[in-house]
């Protein structure tokens, strides 16, 4: 596979600043929330109940653990789509982190005319920054990317991964005037399953919109 990259507007570089345990970007204008950290006040219930029942020693080992599933299959991705492929996936990362690249591939293959990989974005209008996995053309349509991995497929979708995607689009829009309609979430499984899911960021912005208004008010009720 050799993946085309397209030339984009210079976009300011952004800095990663953790602050009492809530991550920060420092920008041209500002210092911005993450939109990791502002979503982590919105954890869907069924992680909060499922970190209650095992405990929290044994959910930040479990949380721990799939950060550096993904961390490895993230860094696998990013080499392919920048044109330097390796040749000892087990070696380099282990069974695991290469077995669930090679699921991905058949949907890599669909990606073209890549903008951007592991970018630091920003909006100065919802005052939100973060780090987005890709935006390309996937399937011939402009595309904001995100690369999971996950223990198995579950049913249900995580609607703050489908938001979180939408920021991105937003931002990207904000900083380069180039509008980006369809977000897609490529899942890697432990036990085999591989899952896209495609939609349009328009149907979660109102959610965002909500969140950030949500977020400030609760920043504001701790300020009094």
């Amino acid at each position: 596979m050799t993946f085309t990259h397209v030339l984009h507007p210079e976009i300011p570089k952004i800095k990663q600043i953790n602050i009492d345990g809530v991550r920060y970007y420092d920008t041209p204008d500002g210092m911005l929330i993450s939109i990791t950290s502002l979503l982590k006040n919105f954890t869907p219930q069924g992680i909060l109940d499922w970190r209650k029942s095992v405990g929290e020693e044994v959910a930040n080992e479990v949380m721990k653990a799939a950060t550096d599933r993904g961390s490895k299959v993230h860094k696998i991705i990013e080499n392919c789509l920048t044109n330097k492929p390796e040749t000892d996936l087990v070696g380099n990362y282990g069974e695991l982190a290469a077995r669930m690249f090679s699921q991905m591939i058949p949907a890599l293959d669909k990606i073209d005319r890549i903008r951007v990989l592991e970018k630091g974005l920003y909006s100065t209008k919802y005052g939100i920054a973060g780090r987005v996995d890709c935006i390309a053309e996937y399937d011939k349509e402009l595309t904001v990317i995100d690369f999971k991995t996950a223990t198995r497929k579950r049913n249900e979708r995580n609607e703050i991964h489908l938001i979180q995607a939408s920021f991105y689009s937003l931002a990207w829009e904000e900083r380069t005037g180039e509008k980006v309609n369809q977000i897609t979430i490529l899942t890697a499984t432990e036990d085999g399953e591989f899952d896209v899911y495609r939609d349009e960021s328009s149907n979660y912005i109102g959610r965002l919109k909500e969140m950030i208004e949500e977020y400030k008010n609760k920043q504001l009720v701790g300020t009094k």
